[in-house]
């Protein structure tokens, strides 16, 4: 039970850093502070923020296959 609560913090932490990135993303694409700068470094985020939210997508799978694991031996 220990384990499935360590990964939800990391599953929320992986999200919410993901989930930020792509905000600030495309608050550079839709506002252009920088003029052309801002356009490249959206481009530039939205791989970056690819990759923490895959990380949660695999975090949320484990965490799946681990509650549906300890649900066999209860039942």
């Amino acid at each position: 039970m220990v384990e499935l609560e360590t990964m939800q913090r990391e599953y929320r932490k992986l999200m919410l850093s993901g989930l930020l990135i792509l905000l600030v993303a495309f608050a550079l694409l839709i506002f252009a502070p920088f003029g052309r700068l801002s356009l490249l470094i959206g481009l530039v985020l939205f791989p970056v923020a690819l990759v923490p939210l895959e990380l949660a997508r695999r975090t949320a799978h484990r965490m799946a296959l681990l509650a549906l694991s300890e649900g066999d031996g209860k039942a």
